[in-house]
């Protein structure tokens, strides 16, 4: 078994099996560590923004369950009412056909792949790395944290530095009656072929979600870490009233939980032979909780970065922490505001968005990758954050 490697990426979610696949494709001798065996249930909403394709480097249309193109939006599951948009905006996708998807892809550009091995351990030194697994020692020039939230390298990287974190619980539901439709008491039909469902004000600065596949719904909410108690007490009665809309009483609520870690100002993300993405680096959007976008993002910017650094023989990332700094790191900055912003004044957004079309437009080029947060704060003038 080959144990040394140009580079050796621990963790193969989608910014590990993205970054594998562009250092392979460039012949860059990579292996990725994967302490669980694909297919695996990973909890997850599994929607993924339109402006998520274009770091997508291959076809993935047939992995779409559902394209969508509106938003149903209740308080409470009171005052619904739905929006929808001319183009699509987002897809659902199934995480556990997703990633191996994605492994594969690193897999047949020549990356390695262990599979079933956990990292325990790193060591550092100036003119090389270690990684210590459950299985083997292996060396490196350069080592990637792609293990979330939970992985070994994420806590090494992190070196005990407060972070935001989001909580979020989720079930997966089976359709009761072979569609996607939905009435509730009062006679309303909700159609969530091309819609998803969010529902606010169950817990402070927090939503409930309800993303349709083919043969199923992701339902969920997330909040705060310190709103874990309220997000799943309400999650319950959400789920429980939505599911009896639908006709569905006889459902099993069996949440799952996951933590989306969210950066402050001066969370690391790289250091000498070692650096960060995804979830491991803290990228998960401080407004939205959705983490896939700059999970995609920052597999590119560290794949040039991991080439340059090979060719100049230099390994403190510079470019890399530049880049971030600019782009993934600030946006971050912005949705933390805009969270701030958003609920903070929630009545008064919240009216404005069932009464005129223009929040709800912005929003959706936002998602389709036409306005970034920087062009939101141009707009509300916050340049300085």
């Amino acid at each position: 078994m080959n144990k040394t490697y140009d580079v050796i990426i621990s963790g193969c979610g989608p910014a590990g099996s993205l970054l594998g696949y562009y250092l392979a494709k460039d012949n860059i001798k990579t292996l990725i560590i994967e302490k669980e065996y694909f297919p695996r249930k990973k909890t997850c909403a599994g929607g993924i923004q339109h402006r998520v394709l274009k770091f997508i480097p291959f076809e993935i249309t047939s992995l779409i369950e559902n394209t969508i193109k509106g938003i149903y939006f209740s308080v409470r599951g009171e005052n619904v009412f739905q929006k929808k948009y001319h183009e699509a905006f987002m897809y659902t996708i199934r995480r556990e056909i997703f990633d191996p998807y994605l492994a594969d892809r690193a897999s047949d550009a020549g990356c390695d792949i262990n599979f079933g091995e956990k990292v325990e351990g790193l060591n550092i030194a100036e003119g090389s790395a270690q990684v210590i697994t459950s299985k083997s020692d292996y060396n490196a020039k350069i080592i990637v944290a792609a293990d979330g939230a939970r992985g070994c390298l994420f806590r090494h990287i992190i070196s005990g530095k407060k972070i935001n974190k989001i909580i979020g619980y989720e079930a997966d539901i089976n359709y009761s009656s072979g569609n996607n439709t939905v009435k509730d008491a009062e006679g309303r039909v909700f159609d969530l072929c091309d819609s998803v469902r969010l529902d606010f004000r169950g817990a402070r600065k927090g939503y409930c979600w309800v993303f349709p596949k083919k043969t199923s719904m992701s339902c969920g909410m997330g909040a705060p870490w310190k709103e874990a108690a309220a997000v799943k007490s309400y999650l319950k009665k959400f789920l429980s009233g939505f599911c009896a809309d639908y006709g569905n009483s006889d459902f099993n609520l069996d949440l799952s939980a996951h933590g989306i870690p969210v950066r402050n100002n001066d969370t690391p993300f790289c250091s000498h032979r070692l650096l960060a993405v995804g979830d491991a680096a803290c990228f998960g959007d401080g407004f939205t909780g959705e983490g896939l976008y700059n999970a995609a993002k920052s597999a590119e910017y560290a794949a040039e970065s991991i080439k340059n650094s090979l060719k100049a023989s230099d390994f403190s990332f510079s470019d890399y922490f530049n880049n971030i700094s600019n782009d993934i790191a600030r946006d971050i900055k912005i949705s933390l505001f805009l969270n701030r912003v958003f609920y903070g004044s929630f009545a008064f957004f919240y009216h404005f968005i069932e009464k005129n079309d223009s929040y709800f437009n912005a929003a959706c080029r936002f998602l389709r990758g036409e306005k970034n947060y920087n062009d939101i704060a141009e707009r509300l003038k916050i340049l300085k954050l």
